[in-house]
């Protein structure tokens, strides 16, 4: 629910601990608490990534973009599980196969990237640390038939985003395609059901909504149009409806596991005491069966060929 860039400099200081500490009068053996503590970053990554898929039912590409694909970017890459993720789709697809198909992930840190002597490093899919507010490195410009981005929501804030654009967009080639995906915080939170974590997300995103918006998925498709981009589509896909998935759960949970809500509670005034009683309680309507339903659209557009 909040975005790993956005929350870096807490995860450095672990709050997991903290977590547990505060709930452990109320859920010694909890098996969702002992999975938050328990799973690195990469499998965190991996999970959100499932979550998101389970959301778009298994549509990783746009129906619009073609199929033969020379070259494909991936923005805010982290681990590069959506690389891998659509490189196993393509070349299930006899069509995707004729072309061979040179795979690229950005981001702005390589420390989650795969490592050399990694089983996960493969000839076809590359990884270069980069800041997209920053112009890319000229051999890249111009060079890809799909660039896709995803979950920058906390992570450009306001005008930033003009320039992110800008650089994320000058990877395409002329006729090429933009794919970019965000969570809809606002629809998020005016569909939720009333209960103490609908709550606590309310106060923690109302919290986070003074520098970043809510609503960054409709000022991304402004933004790319403004950008000379023809927008094929924007749409809106969310768990409601769908089948619950564990890797959903999962994802509230580890929400919670990261350090932005006790600092954004401690902002809003509140004691340690009632910071760990506020867990405690969301941890009690996870494991009873309470969930949140994710909201996320997805912006496809086309670069003119002229």
């Amino acid at each position: 629910m909040l975005s790993r860039r956005f929350l870096g400099s807490f995860l450095r200081n672990s709050t997991a601990s903290r977590f547990a500490m505060a709930t452990q009068n109320k859920r010694n053996n909890s098996s969702y608490l002992l999975k938050a503590v328990d799973t690195d970053e990469n499998e965190r990554l991996n999970i959100q990534h499932r979550m998101c898929m389970h959301m778009l039912q298994e549509d990783i590409l746009h129906q619009s973009i073609p199929k033969k694909l020379e070259r494909v970017a991936d923005i805010a890459t982290a681990n590069g599980t959506w690389l891998y993720d659509i490189k196993d789709a393509r070349e299930k697809e006899p069509e995707s196969r004729i072309v061979s198909t040179k795979y690229h992930g950005f981001d702005l840190s390589p420390e989650l990237f795969p490592k050399p002597d990694s089983p996960r490093k493969v000839a076809d899919i590359d990884f270069t640390a980069h800041n997209f507010y920053k112009p890319f490195p000229q051999e890249h410009i111009g060079k890809y038939d799909l660039v896709h981005a995803r979950h920058l929501i906390l992570a450009v804030e306001g005008e930033d985003l003009i320039p992110a654009t800008e650089h994320i967009t000058s990877l395409l080639k002329p006729g090429g395609y933009l794919q970019w995906e965000e969570y809809d915080f606002q629809d998020q939170l005016d569909n939720c059901h009333p209960c103490k974590m609908t709550t606590t997300w309310t106060t923690i995103l109302n919290w986070v909504g003074e520098r970043y918006s809510l609503r960054f998925s409709d000022k991304v498709r402004d933004q790319v149009a403004a950008a000379g981009l023809e927008i094929v589509e924007k749409k809106q896909f969310t768990t409601r409806g769908l089948p619950l998935s564990e890797d959903h759960r999962l994802t509230l949970l580890f929400a919670f596991h990261t350090g932005v809500p006790r600092v954004c509670l401690k902002a809003k005034g509140k004691s340690d005491e009632e910071i760990e009683k506020i867990y405690a309680e969301c941890l009690e309507e996870l494991e009873s069966g309470v969930i949140l339903d994710y909201y996320m659209s997805r912006v496809v557009a086309r670069k003119p060929v002229n």
